[in-house]
């Protein structure tokens, strides 16, 4: 017995964007990251975001990081 393939349903180009999104960031020398963050770090990420460290958490994290890794430099 044949098994019926099912048909799409909702956004079909999901993939082909996400793999376009991907191929645009390693262009960029970017990097894709998923963090589990504790309770200390989400409480950090709400008050930066509240403080207007960044507009969102994707800016919040990618300033502090460039942050951190300047001290580091320097010293």
């Amino acid at each position: 017995m044949a098994v019926k393939k099912k048909e799409l349903v909702g956004d079909a180009t999901r993939t082909l964007r996400a793999k376009a999104h991907l191929e645009r960031l390693e262009n960029a020398n970017g990097k894709r990251l998923l963090v589990d963050l504790d309770a200390e770090g989400h409480a950090a990420l709400k008050a930066l975001l509240a403080a207007g460290y960044g507009e969102t958490n994707k800016a919040v994290v990618n300033r502090a990081l460039v942050a951190a890794g300047k001290r580091i430099r320097k010293t």
